[in-house]
Protein backbone atom coordinates (compact mmCIF):
# COMPACT_ATOMS: atom_id res chain seq x y z
CA UNK A 1 0.00 0.00 0.00
CA UNK A 2 1.16 3.54 -0.31
CA UNK A 3 3.19 5.23 2.15
CA UNK A 4 1.31 6.36 4.63
CA UNK A 5 2.30 10.11 3.98
CA UNK A 6 1.17 10.31 0.85
CA UNK A 7 -2.33 9.59 1.91
CA UNK A 8 -2.49 12.17 4.82
CA UNK A 9 -6.16 13.83 3.79
CA UNK A 10 -7.31 10.17 2.65
CA UNK A 11 -10.25 7.79 4.81
CA UNK A 12 -9.62 4.73 4.32
CA UNK A 13 -13.06 2.89 3.01
CA UNK A 14 -11.94 -0.45 1.75
CA UNK A 15 -9.73 -3.47 1.71
CA UNK A 16 -7.55 -1.41 -0.95
CA UNK A 17 -9.87 2.00 -1.19
CA UNK A 18 -9.18 5.76 -0.29
CA UNK A 19 -11.11 9.06 -0.38
CA UNK A 20 -9.32 12.15 -0.60
CA UNK A 21 -10.15 15.53 -1.49
CA UNK A 22 -9.73 17.14 -4.26
CA UNK A 23 -6.51 19.03 -3.37
CA UNK A 24 -4.91 15.65 -2.24
CA UNK A 25 -6.23 13.81 -5.46
CA UNK A 26 -4.41 16.41 -7.68
CA UNK A 27 -1.05 16.46 -5.40
CA UNK A 28 -1.31 12.66 -5.76
CA UNK A 29 -1.77 12.24 -9.21
CA UNK A 30 0.96 14.93 -9.78
CA UNK A 31 3.30 13.53 -7.28
CA UNK A 32 3.35 9.47 -8.29
CA UNK A 33 2.69 9.49 -12.05
CA UNK A 34 5.81 7.50 -13.23
CA UNK A 35 5.53 5.01 -9.42
CA UNK A 36 1.86 4.25 -10.18
CA UNK A 37 0.27 2.19 -13.62
CA UNK A 38 -3.71 3.40 -14.09
CA UNK A 39 -5.48 0.37 -14.82
CA UNK A 40 -8.72 1.82 -14.90
CA UNK A 41 -11.08 4.98 -14.64
CA UNK A 42 -14.94 5.74 -13.62
CA UNK A 43 -16.76 8.17 -12.44
CA UNK A 44 -20.21 8.69 -11.48
CA UNK A 45 -22.70 11.84 -10.26
CA UNK A 46 -20.88 11.15 -6.14
CA UNK A 47 -17.01 9.97 -6.98
CA UNK A 48 -14.14 10.04 -9.34
CA UNK A 49 -12.28 6.70 -9.16
CA UNK A 50 -9.21 5.89 -10.13
CA UNK A 51 -8.00 2.11 -10.35
CA UNK A 52 -3.74 1.75 -9.78
CA UNK A 53 -1.30 -0.49 -9.35
CA UNK A 54 1.63 -0.35 -7.33
CA UNK A 55 4.66 -1.91 -6.60
CA UNK A 56 4.51 -5.43 -5.83
CA UNK A 57 1.51 -5.85 -8.20
CA UNK A 58 -0.63 -4.29 -4.87
CA UNK A 59 -4.20 -2.25 -6.03
CA UNK A 60 -4.94 0.84 -4.80
CA UNK A 61 -8.62 2.51 -5.32
CA UNK A 62 -8.59 6.45 -5.22
CA UNK A 63 -11.69 8.41 -5.23
CA UNK A 64 -12.45 11.85 -4.93
CA UNK A 65 -16.28 13.50 -5.08
CA UNK A 66 -17.65 15.21 -7.93
CA UNK A 67 -18.82 18.32 -7.37
CA UNK A 68 -21.47 20.34 -9.06
CA UNK A 69 -20.87 17.34 -11.47
CA UNK A 70 -17.11 18.43 -12.31
CA UNK A 71 -13.78 16.73 -11.46
CA UNK A 72 -10.01 16.99 -11.99
CA UNK A 73 -9.30 14.98 -15.06
CA UNK A 74 -6.87 12.02 -14.59
CA UNK A 75 -6.32 11.74 -18.23
CA UNK A 76 -4.46 14.89 -17.56
CA UNK A 77 -1.12 12.77 -15.75
CA UNK A 78 -2.69 9.49 -16.96
CA UNK A 79 -3.54 9.46 -20.50
CA UNK A 80 -5.33 5.94 -20.52
CA UNK A 81 -8.02 7.29 -17.94
CA UNK A 82 -9.69 9.17 -21.45
CA UNK A 83 -11.49 6.43 -22.39
CA UNK A 84 -13.58 6.08 -18.24
CA UNK A 85 -13.90 10.29 -18.87
CA UNK A 86 -15.79 10.00 -22.03
CA UNK A 87 -17.91 6.85 -20.65
CA UNK A 88 -18.29 8.81 -17.83
CA UNK A 89 -19.69 11.89 -19.10
CA UNK A 90 -22.12 10.22 -21.61
CA UNK A 91 -23.70 7.94 -18.95
CA UNK A 92 -23.54 10.49 -16.02
CA UNK A 93 -23.01 13.77 -17.08
CA UNK A 94 -20.22 14.42 -15.07
CA UNK A 95 -17.07 16.58 -16.70
CA UNK A 96 -13.62 16.05 -16.37
CA UNK A 97 -11.62 19.14 -15.76
CA UNK A 98 -8.75 19.70 -18.42
CA UNK A 99 -9.56 16.12 -20.25
CA UNK A 100 -7.38 14.85 -22.96
CA UNK A 101 -10.54 14.12 -24.78
CA UNK A 102 -14.83 15.11 -23.93
CA UNK A 103 -15.46 13.45 -27.36
CA UNK A 104 -18.66 10.98 -26.93
CA UNK A 105 -17.79 7.71 -26.36
CA UNK A 106 -20.80 5.66 -25.94
CA UNK A 107 -23.96 8.20 -26.91
CA UNK A 108 -24.18 8.16 -30.84
CA UNK A 109 -26.57 10.82 -30.87
CA UNK A 110 -29.16 8.53 -30.82
CA UNK A 111 -30.14 8.33 -27.08
CA UNK A 112 -33.66 9.50 -25.80
CA UNK A 113 -32.02 10.53 -22.71
CA UNK A 114 -28.76 12.67 -21.78
CA UNK A 115 -26.59 11.43 -19.01
CA UNK A 116 -29.28 8.15 -18.49
CA UNK A 117 -27.51 6.73 -15.19
CA UNK A 118 -28.54 10.35 -13.48
CA UNK A 119 -30.66 11.19 -10.47
CA UNK A 120 -32.37 13.79 -12.80
CA UNK A 121 -31.85 12.65 -16.98
CA UNK A 122 -32.98 15.05 -19.32
CA UNK A 123 -34.82 14.25 -22.56
CA UNK A 124 -33.28 14.39 -25.98
CA UNK A 125 -35.76 16.76 -27.96
CA UNK A 126 -35.86 15.29 -31.54
CA UNK A 127 -33.01 15.89 -34.04
CA UNK A 128 -31.04 17.38 -31.31
CA UNK A 129 -28.78 14.16 -30.88
CA UNK A 130 -25.41 14.99 -32.14
CA UNK A 131 -24.66 11.99 -34.31
CA UNK A 132 -20.76 10.67 -34.27
CA UNK A 133 -19.11 11.04 -37.81
CA UNK A 134 -19.29 8.38 -39.65
CA UNK A 135 -16.08 5.47 -39.92
CA UNK A 136 -14.45 5.03 -43.51
CA UNK A 137 -14.39 0.98 -41.64
CA UNK A 138 -18.23 0.89 -40.08
CA UNK A 139 -18.47 -1.44 -37.53
CA UNK A 140 -20.09 -4.53 -39.22
CA UNK A 141 -16.99 -4.61 -41.12
CA UNK A 142 -13.66 -4.46 -38.94
CA UNK A 143 -13.87 -8.71 -38.66
CA UNK A 144 -13.44 -8.66 -34.96
CA UNK A 145 -15.79 -9.95 -32.55
CA UNK A 146 -18.12 -6.99 -31.30
CA UNK A 147 -18.63 -3.63 -33.04
CA UNK A 148 -15.50 -1.83 -33.43
CA UNK A 149 -15.48 1.77 -35.95
CA UNK A 150 -12.16 2.80 -37.31
CA UNK A 151 -11.44 5.95 -39.11
CA UNK A 152 -8.58 7.29 -40.44
CA UNK A 153 -6.91 9.62 -43.02
CA UNK A 154 -5.61 7.85 -45.92
CA UNK A 155 -1.67 9.81 -46.68
CA UNK A 156 1.27 8.31 -48.79
CA UNK A 157 -0.79 4.84 -48.85
CA UNK A 158 -0.92 4.58 -45.32
CA UNK A 159 -3.30 5.14 -42.61
CA UNK A 160 -2.67 8.57 -40.20
CA UNK A 161 -4.88 10.35 -37.35
CA UNK A 162 -6.30 6.79 -36.70
CA UNK A 163 -10.10 7.30 -34.59
CA UNK A 164 -11.57 4.32 -32.97
CA UNK A 165 -15.39 3.91 -32.28
CA UNK A 166 -17.25 1.49 -30.08
CA UNK A 167 -20.69 3.08 -29.37
CA UNK A 168 -22.44 1.02 -32.05
CA UNK A 169 -21.56 -1.98 -29.11
CA UNK A 170 -23.03 -0.20 -26.40
CA UNK A 171 -25.32 -2.45 -24.92
CA UNK A 172 -26.57 -0.69 -21.34
CA UNK A 173 -24.92 -3.44 -19.50
CA UNK A 174 -23.87 -1.15 -16.14
CA UNK A 175 -27.32 0.04 -15.67
CA UNK A 176 -29.09 -3.36 -15.80
CA UNK A 177 -26.43 -4.54 -13.36
CA UNK A 178 -27.22 -1.96 -10.58
CA UNK A 179 -29.87 -2.84 -8.32
CA UNK A 180 -29.89 -6.75 -9.05
CA UNK A 181 -28.66 -9.55 -6.50
CA UNK A 182 -25.67 -11.21 -6.86
CA UNK A 183 -27.35 -14.18 -8.25
CA UNK A 184 -29.44 -12.52 -10.58
CA UNK A 185 -26.14 -10.65 -12.08
CA UNK A 186 -24.50 -13.48 -12.53
CA UNK A 187 -25.63 -14.85 -16.02
CA UNK A 188 -25.29 -11.49 -17.34
CA UNK A 189 -21.90 -11.15 -16.16
CA UNK A 190 -21.06 -14.12 -17.28
CA UNK A 191 -22.10 -13.10 -21.24
CA UNK A 192 -20.64 -9.82 -20.90
CA UNK A 193 -17.33 -10.78 -23.66
CA UNK A 194 -16.74 -14.01 -25.25
CA UNK A 195 -13.23 -12.90 -24.77
CA UNK A 196 -14.05 -13.65 -21.12
CA UNK A 197 -17.08 -16.41 -19.87
CA UNK A 198 -14.66 -17.71 -16.86
CA UNK A 199 -12.65 -14.59 -16.85
CA UNK A 200 -15.44 -11.50 -16.21
CA UNK A 201 -17.53 -13.97 -13.49
CA UNK A 202 -14.47 -15.32 -11.70
CA UNK A 203 -13.14 -11.67 -11.13
CA UNK A 204 -17.20 -10.42 -9.92
CA UNK A 205 -17.26 -13.59 -7.31
CA UNK A 206 -13.67 -12.90 -6.03
CA UNK A 207 -14.73 -8.88 -5.70
CA UNK A 208 -18.17 -10.31 -3.88
CA UNK A 209 -16.31 -12.77 -1.79
CA UNK A 210 -13.85 -10.07 -0.36
CA UNK A 211 -16.50 -7.55 0.02
CA UNK A 212 -18.43 -10.59 2.38
CA UNK A 213 -15.39 -11.80 3.66
CA UNK A 214 -16.34 -15.11 2.35
CA UNK A 215 -13.37 -18.05 1.76
CA UNK A 216 -14.22 -20.83 -0.37
CA UNK A 217 -12.63 -24.40 -0.21
CA UNK A 218 -9.75 -25.15 -1.46
CA UNK A 219 -11.33 -28.14 -3.90
CA UNK A 220 -13.66 -24.69 -5.45
CA UNK A 221 -10.74 -22.70 -6.15
CA UNK A 222 -8.76 -25.20 -8.44
CA UNK A 223 -11.61 -26.35 -10.22
CA UNK A 224 -11.76 -22.32 -10.88
CA UNK A 225 -8.00 -22.36 -11.84
CA UNK A 226 -8.93 -24.99 -14.12
CA UNK A 227 -11.67 -23.71 -16.08
CA UNK A 228 -9.30 -20.28 -16.58
CA UNK A 229 -6.53 -22.17 -18.00
CA UNK A 230 -8.89 -24.02 -20.60
CA UNK A 231 -10.74 -20.62 -21.49
CA UNK A 232 -7.20 -19.18 -21.88
CA UNK A 233 -6.42 -22.45 -23.84
CA UNK A 234 -9.54 -21.65 -26.54
CA UNK A 235 -9.34 -17.96 -26.83
CA UNK A 236 -5.37 -18.28 -27.78
CA UNK A 237 -6.13 -20.79 -30.31
CA UNK A 238 -9.34 -18.62 -31.58
CA UNK A 239 -7.00 -15.58 -32.23
CA UNK A 240 -4.01 -17.80 -33.87
CA UNK A 241 -6.55 -19.18 -36.04
CA UNK A 242 -7.82 -15.34 -36.85
CA UNK A 243 -4.84 -14.72 -37.52
CA UNK A 244 -3.59 -17.21 -39.63
CA UNK A 245 -6.71 -16.72 -42.05
CA UNK A 246 -5.95 -12.93 -42.53
CA UNK A 247 -2.14 -13.60 -42.78
CA UNK A 248 -3.41 -16.38 -45.92
CA UNK A 249 -2.25 -19.49 -43.78
CA UNK A 250 -4.88 -21.45 -44.71
CA UNK A 251 -3.44 -24.44 -43.12
CA UNK A 252 -2.69 -23.10 -39.89
CA UNK A 253 -5.91 -21.52 -39.29
CA UNK A 254 -7.18 -25.23 -39.79
CA UNK A 255 -5.49 -26.93 -37.39
CA UNK A 256 -6.02 -23.96 -34.54
CA UNK A 257 -10.18 -24.12 -35.65
CA UNK A 258 -9.79 -28.23 -35.39
CA UNK A 259 -8.24 -28.07 -32.33
CA UNK A 260 -10.28 -25.23 -30.84
CA UNK A 261 -13.33 -27.26 -32.07
CA UNK A 262 -12.13 -30.60 -29.76
CA UNK A 263 -11.60 -28.49 -27.05
CA UNK A 264 -15.43 -27.63 -27.17
CA UNK A 265 -16.22 -30.90 -27.25
CA UNK A 266 -13.86 -32.03 -24.40
CA UNK A 267 -16.14 -29.11 -22.46
CA UNK A 268 -19.45 -30.93 -23.55
CA UNK A 269 -18.22 -34.15 -23.06
CA UNK A 270 -17.86 -33.74 -19.06
CA UNK A 271 -20.85 -31.52 -18.75
CA UNK A 272 -19.69 -28.17 -19.49
CA UNK A 273 -21.15 -25.53 -22.30
CA UNK A 274 -18.95 -25.25 -24.93
CA UNK A 275 -17.32 -22.04 -24.20
CA UNK A 276 -17.41 -22.61 -20.33
CA UNK A 277 -20.57 -20.00 -20.25
CA UNK A 278 -21.85 -20.37 -16.62
CA UNK A 279 -19.07 -22.84 -15.32
CA UNK A 280 -18.44 -20.61 -12.39
CA UNK A 281 -20.37 -19.89 -9.56
CA UNK A 282 -21.29 -17.65 -6.76
CA UNK A 283 -21.65 -21.24 -4.50
CA UNK A 284 -19.39 -23.38 -5.78
CA UNK A 285 -20.27 -26.59 -7.84
CA UNK A 286 -21.02 -29.86 -6.25
CA UNK A 287 -19.08 -33.02 -7.58
CA UNK A 288 -15.96 -30.67 -8.03
CA UNK A 289 -13.39 -33.94 -8.26
CA UNK A 290 -15.54 -34.04 -11.75
CA UNK A 291 -12.85 -31.65 -13.06
CA UNK A 292 -9.75 -33.87 -12.61
CA UNK A 293 -10.71 -35.98 -15.36
CA UNK A 294 -11.92 -33.17 -17.97
CA UNK A 295 -8.05 -31.26 -16.85
CA UNK A 296 -6.47 -34.17 -17.79
CA UNK A 297 -8.94 -34.97 -20.81
CA UNK A 298 -7.79 -31.45 -22.24
CA UNK A 299 -4.43 -32.11 -21.58
CA UNK A 300 -3.99 -35.68 -23.57
CA UNK A 301 -6.11 -34.26 -26.49
CA UNK A 302 -4.45 -30.90 -27.40
CA UNK A 303 -0.73 -31.63 -26.15
CA UNK A 304 0.24 -33.42 -29.62
CA UNK A 305 -1.97 -30.71 -31.66
CA UNK A 306 -0.15 -27.76 -29.98
CA UNK A 307 2.91 -29.18 -31.16
CA UNK A 308 1.70 -29.57 -34.53
CA UNK A 309 0.05 -26.08 -34.31
CA UNK A 310 3.66 -24.56 -33.15
CA UNK A 311 5.86 -26.23 -35.78
CA UNK A 312 3.69 -25.00 -38.90
CA UNK A 313 3.79 -21.74 -37.36
CA UNK A 314 6.77 -21.12 -38.09
CA UNK A 315 6.44 -21.60 -42.05
CA UNK A 316 4.34 -18.04 -41.72
CA UNK A 317 6.51 -16.18 -39.26
CA UNK A 318 7.72 -13.70 -41.82
CA UNK A 319 4.10 -12.56 -42.63
CA UNK A 320 3.53 -11.27 -39.21
CA UNK A 321 6.66 -9.14 -38.45
CA UNK A 322 6.74 -5.45 -38.09
CA UNK A 323 2.80 -5.70 -38.16
CA UNK A 324 0.94 -3.20 -35.57
CA UNK A 325 3.99 -2.73 -32.99
CA UNK A 326 2.94 -1.71 -29.79
CA UNK A 327 6.28 -0.40 -28.23
CA UNK A 328 7.26 -1.05 -24.67
CA UNK A 329 6.99 2.14 -23.36
CA UNK A 330 3.26 2.54 -24.43
CA UNK A 331 2.58 -1.04 -22.74
CA UNK A 332 3.67 0.28 -19.62
CA UNK A 333 2.48 3.52 -19.81
CA UNK A 334 -0.90 1.95 -20.46
CA UNK A 335 -0.28 -0.81 -18.41
CA UNK A 336 -1.35 -3.50 -21.37
CA UNK A 337 -1.96 -6.83 -20.51
CA UNK A 338 -2.24 -10.03 -21.44
CA UNK A 339 -0.46 -11.53 -24.26
CA UNK A 340 -0.35 -7.69 -25.77
CA UNK A 341 1.42 -6.27 -22.65
CA UNK A 342 3.84 -9.71 -22.44
CA UNK A 343 4.94 -9.56 -26.03
CA UNK A 344 5.79 -5.92 -26.04
CA UNK A 345 7.86 -6.30 -22.94
CA UNK A 346 5.94 -6.12 -19.97
CA UNK A 347 5.82 -8.82 -17.94
CA UNK A 348 2.96 -8.93 -15.61
CA UNK A 349 0.79 -11.43 -14.83
CA UNK A 350 -1.88 -11.47 -12.25
CA UNK A 351 -2.43 -15.54 -11.87
CA UNK A 352 0.82 -14.69 -9.74
CA UNK A 353 -1.46 -13.06 -6.87
CA UNK A 354 -4.05 -15.83 -7.09
CA UNK A 355 -3.98 -17.85 -4.36
CA UNK A 356 -3.44 -21.36 -4.62
CA UNK A 357 -1.51 -20.49 -7.80
CA UNK A 358 1.47 -23.34 -9.19
CA UNK A 359 4.09 -20.99 -9.55
CA UNK A 360 6.72 -24.13 -10.68
CA UNK A 361 4.53 -24.67 -14.11
CA UNK A 362 4.30 -20.67 -15.11
CA UNK A 363 7.62 -20.57 -16.38
CA UNK A 364 6.83 -18.91 -19.93
CA UNK A 365 8.98 -15.59 -20.72
CA UNK A 366 7.64 -12.68 -22.59
CA UNK A 367 8.75 -11.04 -25.59
CA UNK A 368 9.67 -7.63 -26.36
CA UNK A 369 9.46 -7.24 -30.17
CA UNK A 370 5.93 -5.95 -29.54
CA UNK A 371 4.54 -6.94 -32.94
CA UNK A 372 1.98 -9.53 -34.95
CA UNK A 373 4.64 -12.02 -34.94
CA UNK A 374 5.72 -11.61 -31.09
CA UNK A 375 1.90 -11.53 -30.12
CA UNK A 376 1.29 -15.27 -32.27
CA UNK A 377 4.79 -16.64 -30.19
CA UNK A 378 3.74 -15.39 -26.68
CA UNK A 379 0.06 -17.42 -27.81
CA UNK A 380 1.55 -20.82 -28.24
CA UNK A 381 4.35 -20.50 -25.45
CA UNK A 382 1.32 -19.47 -22.73
CA UNK A 383 -0.96 -22.08 -24.41
CA UNK A 384 2.06 -25.29 -23.44
CA UNK A 385 2.16 -23.29 -19.51
CA UNK A 386 -1.49 -23.62 -19.81
CA UNK A 387 -1.31 -27.65 -19.99
CA UNK A 388 1.41 -27.77 -17.48
CA UNK A 389 -0.32 -25.80 -14.99
CA UNK A 390 -3.05 -28.04 -15.73
CA UNK A 391 -0.92 -31.30 -15.30
CA UNK A 392 0.67 -29.57 -11.77
CA UNK A 393 -3.33 -28.44 -10.33
CA UNK A 394 -4.65 -32.03 -10.88
CA UNK A 395 -1.50 -33.69 -9.04
CA UNK A 396 -2.32 -31.81 -5.99
CA UNK A 397 -6.16 -31.02 -6.44
CA UNK A 398 -7.46 -29.04 -3.44
CA UNK A 399 -3.80 -28.89 -1.52
CA UNK A 400 -4.32 -26.35 1.41
CA UNK A 401 -3.19 -22.61 1.30
CA UNK A 402 -2.91 -19.95 3.63
CA UNK A 403 -5.75 -17.47 3.64
CA UNK A 404 -5.69 -14.24 5.47
CA UNK A 405 -9.07 -13.34 7.04
CA UNK A 406 -10.46 -9.91 5.73
CA UNK A 407 -13.30 -7.93 7.71
CA UNK A 408 -16.52 -7.62 5.61
CA UNK A 409 -16.72 -4.21 4.32
CA UNK A 410 -19.50 -4.83 1.45
CA UNK A 411 -17.14 -3.86 -0.75
CA UNK A 412 -14.69 -6.04 -2.87
CA UNK A 413 -12.04 -5.59 -5.51
CA UNK A 414 -11.58 -8.64 -7.54
CA UNK A 415 -9.41 -9.78 -10.73
CA UNK A 416 -8.92 -13.05 -13.13
CA UNK A 417 -6.27 -13.15 -15.59
CA UNK A 418 -7.96 -13.68 -18.49
CA UNK A 419 -6.58 -14.74 -22.03
CA UNK A 420 -6.55 -11.08 -22.89
CA UNK A 421 -5.22 -9.75 -20.03
CA UNK A 422 -6.62 -8.74 -16.23
CA UNK A 423 -10.22 -8.08 -15.70
CA UNK A 424 -10.89 -6.12 -12.86
CA UNK A 425 -14.48 -6.00 -11.07
CA UNK A 426 -15.24 -3.23 -8.14
CA UNK A 427 -18.52 -3.95 -6.29
CA UNK A 428 -20.78 -2.26 -3.48
CA UNK A 429 -23.13 -3.96 -1.83
CA UNK A 430 -25.96 -2.38 -0.19
CA UNK A 431 -28.53 -4.54 1.83
CA UNK A 432 -27.38 -7.55 -0.53
CA UNK A 433 -27.78 -5.82 -4.09
CA UNK A 434 -25.52 -4.14 -5.84
CA UNK A 435 -25.30 -0.66 -5.16
CA UNK A 436 -22.58 0.10 -7.67
CA UNK A 437 -20.24 -2.31 -9.94
CA UNK A 438 -17.62 -1.07 -12.22
CA UNK A 439 -15.58 -2.58 -14.97
CA UNK A 440 -12.27 -2.95 -15.97
CA UNK A 441 -11.51 -5.28 -19.02
CA UNK A 442 -8.20 -5.41 -20.49
CA UNK A 443 -9.23 -4.09 -23.93
CA UNK A 444 -9.97 -0.40 -22.31
CA UNK A 445 -6.12 0.83 -22.36
CA UNK A 446 -5.72 -1.00 -25.60
CA UNK A 447 -8.57 1.75 -27.02
CA UNK A 448 -6.37 4.42 -26.06
CA UNK A 449 -3.35 3.56 -27.78
CA UNK A 450 -4.85 1.66 -30.80
CA UNK A 451 -4.86 4.47 -33.06
CA UNK A 452 -0.98 5.10 -32.44
CA UNK A 453 -0.26 1.00 -33.23
CA UNK A 454 -2.13 1.44 -36.39
CA UNK A 455 -0.77 4.85 -37.40
CA UNK A 456 1.61 3.89 -40.65
CA UNK A 457 0.02 0.66 -41.60
CA UNK A 458 -1.74 0.06 -44.97
CA UNK A 459 -5.33 -0.35 -44.60
CA UNK A 460 -5.28 -3.63 -46.53
CA UNK A 461 -3.21 -4.83 -43.31
CA UNK A 462 -6.14 -3.47 -40.92
CA UNK A 463 -7.61 -6.80 -40.27
CA UNK A 464 -4.90 -9.03 -39.83
CA UNK A 465 -3.68 -5.95 -37.76
CA UNK A 466 -6.85 -6.19 -35.23
CA UNK A 467 -6.93 -10.20 -35.23
CA UNK A 468 -3.73 -10.14 -34.12
CA UNK A 469 -4.39 -7.65 -31.38
CA UNK A 470 -6.96 -10.09 -30.06
CA UNK A 471 -9.65 -7.53 -30.00
CA UNK A 472 -13.27 -7.49 -28.61
CA UNK A 473 -14.85 -4.55 -27.75
CA UNK A 474 -17.91 -6.18 -25.52
CA UNK A 475 -16.23 -5.93 -22.44
CA UNK A 476 -15.91 -1.79 -22.78
CA UNK A 477 -18.87 -0.98 -24.44
CA UNK A 478 -20.95 -1.74 -21.21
Amino acid sequence: MMEESALFEGERVGLFHYRVTAEGWQSLLQQNVRTMALLAFWADEEWATALFLLKGEQPLLLSTAVVQGRYQAVSHYFPAAQWGERMARDLWGVEAWSALDDSPALDDGSWSLTAPLSANPLPVSEGGGQPLPRCRVEPSRTSVPGLLGIDYVLAEGVMQQVDVQISAGHRGVLSRLIGLTPQEAMPLVARISAGGFVAHPLAFVRALEQAESRRIDPRERDRRLILLEVERLGLHLFDLAQTAHRAGAGLLASLCDHARECLAKRCMDHGLSRRLTDSISLEGHSGVEAIIPFAQAVVQELSPRLEQIKQLARLFEGRLKNMATVPTELAWDYALGGVTGRASGRYLDMRYMDEGVRPQAMKSAGRHEGDAWARNRQRLVESEESLRILECITAGYGQESEQQAVPRTDEGLGVAEGARGDVWYHVVLKEGRLASVQIRDPLMPLLAVLGLVLEGQEPEGLSLALASLGLSPAGVAL
